[in-house]
């Protein structure tokens, strides 16, 4: 017979009594559990609803702000539309006068514009955003059919609500930055599609200036749009690489094309001078060689390119046609301070120039008119330089004119036709609109092949 020690005993009992528990013990234990769990449940949802209705009552207050804010904007552009200018006064304010006379005369100009063009003021918000008690408010304008978009700024005062104040360049938006192929665009929100446009028209640009001058090691090319209404765009003073650009809404702004054409066209020109700059080697054309003005009709040829626009720039124009783009990078990786325009026959395989089939109107034109320069400057030796002074008749012009000064007419050439003189000699005949202040006639000019290049013999 064994002996049970005390605990084993005890531990017997325990699993006795806990096997034969009352059942209503265990339903009123559980009971008590989901009342606490119900009380816990009817705490949490009142806290919810106490969280859900200042949420609520939160929006409905923003809600409040905001509308009252597009009802002041409504007033004000109605003022405008109608022409009530104390009225528009009224809803002004700065500390200083110079706000409210900087807005008069914005109302004055509009009353204006009213008068000799289709303006349209709808007062349609494009954009609105609120930030504690200051606003900005994109508002459209149509002038002549076409979108524009003006910010304004506004500060909420406690008793007389919403009042249009000075631009805020603080309350610009968020920064945002763009990068890829070369081209890092750096802004901030109220210029998000603007710095959309200048960074898809640089990579492209940037592509097509390169695949014409072979620009190895190009750096990346930056630019930064900042709110600066005296701001020009310009290569910032620190970084050659680096454009400032003036956002166009601290005044007014296409709404539907904010890379407007003025603005397109000096980035073009920015882009296409410090791409021929370093595809050169920034060198330095003698004036008034040949080389000074090649240069820039390679300039001008790559604005054209980039804004797809006319610039003249005929010959070099005439160059990437017949013997492709890459013609233009050598004519500009052949150029010395003091070449000539014999230098096309280093680039494209000729013998002589008269054979290249180019069109030289652009060069005959800078020509004519680079003759009063140096007779504005008394330049004898250059101006001479111009001319077929192998021949006395054409010595004898040359002379004459340059003792007579400056003839105050600009030349343009319309027309240049290669032919051959009796003797066998290629020449070019042009036709130039020669143009003063009252008059326009026609010429006709010769210029004749000598030493390999074009000069002027009448």
């Amino acid at each position: 017979m064994g002996i049970q020690i005390e605990w084993e005993i005890e531990s017997e009992q325990r699993e006795i009594r806990s096997a034969g528990e009352d059942p209503e013990s265990r339903r009123q234990r559980r009971r008590r559990r989901l009342r606490i769990l119900l009380l816990l449940a009817i705490v949490l949802g009142f806290f919810a609803f106490i969280v859900a209705f200042f949420i609520l009552r939160l929006r409905q207050v923003d809600d409040a702000i905001e509308q009252e804010l597009r009802d002041t904007v409504d007033a004000e552009v109605a003022m405008l539309r109608i022409g009530d200018l104390p009225g528009f006064i009224s809803v002004q304010q700065s500390a200083t006068e110079d706000w409210e006379l900087a807005q008069r005369a914005y109302f004055d100009s509009i009353q204006r514009l009213k008068v000799e063009q289709d303006v349209q003021l709808p007062g349609h918000i494009l954009d609105l955003e609120i930030d504690g008690r200051r606003a900005r408010v994109h508002v459209q304008e149509i002038i002549n059919n076409v979108p524009y978009e003006r910010v304004w700024f506004y500060w909420r005062f406690l008793d007389e609500g919403w009042l249009h104040v000075p631009p805020d360049y603080t309350f610009w938006g968020e920064s945002g930055v763009l990068e890829s192929d070369g081209v890092r665009v750096q802004y901030m929100r109220v210029d998000d599609t603007l710095a959309a446009a200048i960074h898809e028209r640089l990579r492209t640009w940037r592509e097509v200036g390169c695949n014409a001058l072979m620009c190895d090691g190009l750096s990346t090319i930056k630019v930064e749009i900042v709110p600066n209404l005296a701001q020009e765009i310009v290569w910032s003073p620190t970084d050659p690489w680096q454009m400032i650009v003036p956002s166009p809404y601290t005044t007014v702004a296409r709404a539907d094309r904010p890379l407007d054409s003025n603005l397109e066209f000096e980035l073009a020109e920015l882009m296409a001078e410090r791409l021929v700059q370093h595809a050169s080697g920034n060198f330095q054309p003698v004036y008034p060689a040949d080389a000074f003005y090649l240069r820039q009709a390679v300039e001008s040829w790559l604005v054209g390119r980039f804004a797809g626009i006319n610039t003249n720039s005929f010959m070099v124009n005439s160059l990437a046609t017949l013997y492709g783009d890459e013609a233009v990078g050598r004519l500009l990786a052949a150029l010395q301070p003091d070449s000539t325009i014999a230098v096309i026959n280093q680039v494209v395989g000729t013998s002589s120039i008269d054979q290249t089939g180019l069109d030289w109107r652009d060069v005959l034109t800078w020509r004519l008119n680079t003759e009063n320069e140096l007779i504005a400057r008394r330049d004898e030796d250059n101006f001479l330089a111009l001319y077929d002074t192998r021949d006395d008749a054409s010595r004898n012009v040359a002379t004459s004119r340059f003792n007579a000064g400056a003839s105050g007419e600009t030349a343009v050439v319309q027309s240049a036709v290669v032919e051959n003189s009796a003797d066998g000699v290629p020449q070019l005949r042009a036709i130039a609109r020669m143009s003063s202040e009252t008059t326009s006639r026609d010429e006709e000019i010769l210029f004749r092949l000598v030493d390999g290049v074009w000069r002027r013999v009448n």
